[in-house]
């Protein structure tokens, strides 16, 4: 949806308080109650107590690795987000703001522990008029805004720059859990990852953030990794530890070629740097922010290790070093030190624009620590100075009470992205390109649009093309920039029909986005679901598996079938609460260590020469916020894969992570009889990626669609886009039938001749 939605409740503001509106509509009423995880640990029990930035059942760690950095880099640049599949995506050119790009404002949680950390933060950032920066606040309720809104303005703050998002969420770690924000063709969108299990409600603060707050598309990216262990540099290139390759092995399924994919596909990181990871003695996160930041396309701080720290830190702090030197970076060092597990460190800031916020630790930048640590505060502080170079503010934040907890404050915010340019940005998220849509259906146009700051745009105009851009036909004038419309589809027949997006800025500057090409035509859509036929011509079966091994290369993983009240419950899309709502099926609880697996079977009865286009499509959500998978089986590869004709585990057509109902689609034109049996049997799969944790299925559909598009040049029986010797065998292959039957006689005979012959050359 269009960024407009974000300037609206800034502005819906009232003389002491703003809220996200958005989200704290849906707070209340039917649809919240979808939106509170399914196993939902104690709210209010979450709320008062502390968690650590260190993973219950500490962070994974290889005592073998490198201590020297390295790239992975295969070339290219990708413009697909979305699912493996592509069809999950929207297509577009993608970029990662770099760490130190503009910034428009900054996400905080507040509400669990550290608020007094939080509210220093939220009262430099806006306190001064000489800024415009915005402060996102997360709190799980009403009464927490209120208190948080009391401390912020004791501290100074301009609370007409503070924007509260009401949602669940269980800790303060904003930075591992919250979205990683991109550009997609310009316009801002953001991308969600996976976060700890046992914080759901913190794993999906990324979707709700970008969808009901910010009013932004986001995708879900199948990688395990928390911010803190990312970030994007100059030249699409992204710096991590080597904890990216424990949190997602290669028994998962990720080697180090597909994560580095995922972040190129999903994040517009051409290139990744892998550094090696702090031993877990020195820092229980295992995160590059800890020790390692990016200043500016020539500037790095690098942590270093005082004298006696532990020798292994030291390697890989004193290693990345040169590294750094090697692409072009300036390096700066910090000192940085353990007392006991407590790791202190003053490259754990963060960069809004040109101020830099640094964590302090003795008693003369800020009140509070001690005053032991004075010297290396005042060390620390002429570095990042220097670093940051003139013009630049350097802004110390008492830290001495969060970092006994694996974290300062780059782990508690997030960098909403500006939008610098002049002029707007477009995109079009829907359709795609490759749609096969029935003409006269309904079909749903989407797109994205962002103005300068991040401002509102003020409507957009929406028109079509029947061929490919030649002359355009208004669909629809100034309506508003709600980054979605139904359109009802003229009656037309095209293979190149495109849709365009004129949007509109208060200035009155203009930006045109332009779709791919799609089919519109008359003809059938017909569609598949257990509302009919189910255990008899349409099957699921389900329950759970050990592994994805017990599902690789397996069409069949699963043998309880479904029940009648199953079939019930996956034949309409009604289910409107969590994971016990009876409107959905819901297998058997798992047993311990075994994944949500289920198959569904169809019978296409088309041949498959008549279908244009094959569509799924299923609603519903995995426990816990864990990743649900779609996948559709491949009868010349014998396994489970996606449409583009790659198989194995994570090459899904889709996938969801959300506590909430959400889709996942997908659709092919191409290579049908990979997917369709001889007895028209179609197969798919959807698979949890986590064990323990159910999938809420509410629907699941196939669409079979079928158009008649009238040839631009009757005479041209090939398709060739010329009338020719082709044609002319077509035509006398023909004779006597109707195959060839050019003049609307129902028979292929002399006078047929005479038309092709007329039409010979070039199609106009």
């Amino acid at each position: 949806m269009s960024t407009s939605r974000l300037a609206a409740t800034i502005f819906a503001c009232s003389a002491t308080l703003c809220f996200a509106a958005d989200s704290f509509a849906q707070s209340s009423g039917e649809n919240a109650r979808q939106r509170i995880p399914a196993n939902p640990v104690g709210s209010e029990q979450e709320h008062v107590s502390t968690l650590t930035r260190v993973r219950d059942g500490g962070t994974p760690y290889n005592p073998d690795q490198s201590l020297f950095p390295y790239a992975i880099d295969l070339g290219g640049i990708a413009e697909e987000p979305g699912g493996s599949g592509g069809a999950g995506g929207s297509g577009g050119l993608i970029a990662s703001p770099p760490e130190y790009a503009p910034t428009r404002g900054v996400l905080y949680q507040y509400g669990n522990s550290w608020n007094s950390v939080v509210t220093a933060l939220v009262a430099s950032l806006t306190s001064s008029a000489a800024f415009d920066e915005i402060a996102y606040v997360v709190v799980a309720n009403q009464t927490t805004a209120n208190s948080a809104a009391t401390a912020f303005s004791s501290a100074g703050a301009n609370l007409s720059k503070v924007v509260f998002i009401v949602q669940p969420n269980n800790s303060v770690w904003m930075r591992d859990y919250g979205p990683h924000f991109i550009f997609q063709n310009g316009t801002l969108a953001a991308v969600d990852s996976h976060y700890y299990s046992n914080r759901p409600q913190d794993n999906f603060i990324p979707t709700l953030v970008a969808d009901l707050t910010l009013g932004i598309p986001s995708f879900d990216q199948g990688l395990y990794y928390s911010g803190g262990n990312f970030q994007p540099g100059p030249s699409r290139t992204g710096f991590c530890t080597a904890l990216i390759t424990l949190d997602n092995p290669t028994s998962g399924g990720h080697t180090e070629t597909f994560i580095r994919e995922l972040h190129q596909t999903f994040q517009g990181i051409d290139t990744l740097h892998i550094l090696p990871q702090l031993p877990f003695s020195v820092d229980g996160t295992g995160h590059i922010d800890m020790w390692m930041y990016l200043v500016d396309e020539n500037t790095v701080i690098i942590s270093e290790f005082i004298a006696g720290s532990n020798a292994t830190a030291i390697s890989v702090t004193n290693n990345a070093v040169p590294y750094m030197q090697g692409l072009g970076f300036e390096v700066f060092r910090p000192q940085a030190w353990n007392v006991s597990t407590t790791h202190y460190t003053y490259a754990n800031a963060f960069r809004v624009n040109n101020r830099i916020f640094v964590p302090c630790y003795g008693t003369a930048l800020a009140p509070g620590g001690s005053a032991t640590y004075n010297t290396r505060d005042a060390d620390a502080l002429a570095k990042w100075q220097a670093a940051a170079g003139p013009g630049v503010t350097i802004v110390p934040i008492q830290c001495s009470s969060i970092i006994g907890a694996s974290g300062a404050i780059h782990c508690i915010v997030k960098q909403v992205p500006r939008y610098v340019a002049t002029i707007p940005a477009a995109h079009i998220t829907a359709p795609r390109g490759g749609e096969v849509w029935v003409a006269g259906s309904t079909q749903s146009i989407k797109w994205n649009a962002t103005d300068t700051n991040n401002a509102a745009l003020t409507n957009v105009d929406l028109a079509y093309s029947a061929n490919d851009g030649g002359t355009w036909t208004n669909i629809a004038t100034a309506v508003s920039d709600s980054g979605s419309y139904n359109w009802a589809t003229p009656a037309i027949s095209s293979n190149n029909v495109r849709v365009r997006v004129t949007a509109r800025a208060a200035d009155g500057d203009t930006v045109i986005a332009i779709s791919n090409a799609i089919r519109v035509g008359p003809g059938t859509a017909t569609v598949y679901d257990f509302s009919s036929g189910a255990g008899v011509n349409k099957f699921g079966s389900g329950r759970q598996t050990a592994a994805w091994t017990n599902v690789n290369g397996n069409n069949n993983p699963v043998s309880t079938a479904l029940t009648t009240t199953n079939y019930a419950a996956l034949a309409t899309s009604n289910s409107t609460g969590g994971i016990t709502d009876s409107n959905r099926y819901v297998p058997a609880a798992l047993s311990s260590s075994n994944e949500s697996t289920n198959v569904f079977r169809f019978t296409i009865t088309e041949p498959i020469a008549d279908i244009d286009q094959l569509a799924v499509r299923f609603e519903g959500f995995a426990d816990f916020c864990t990743q649900a998978e779609l996948y559709v089986w491949n009868l010349s590869l014998n396994n489970w894969g996606d449409f583009s004709g790659r198989v194995g585990q994570n090459r899904y057509i889709d996938c969801w992570a959300g506590n909430f109902d959400g889709n996942m689609t997908g659709f092919t034109s191409t290579n049908l009889s990979n997917y369709i049996a001889a007895d028209g049997t179609i197969r798919f799969l959807v698979y949890g990626d986590r064990p323990n944790d159910e999938i809420g299925h509410d629907y699941i559909s196939v669409t079979v669609t079928n158009v008649n598009i009238a040839p631009a040049c009757p005479a041209d029986l090939d398709g060739s886009t010329n009338v020719e010797g082709g044609d002319l065998a077509v035509l006398l292959a023909s004779w006597g039938g109707i195959g060839g039957d050019l003049d609307g006689t129902d028979t292929t005979d002399g006078a047929d001749l005479a038309v092709l012959l007329s039409a010979w050359g070039p199609c106009p």
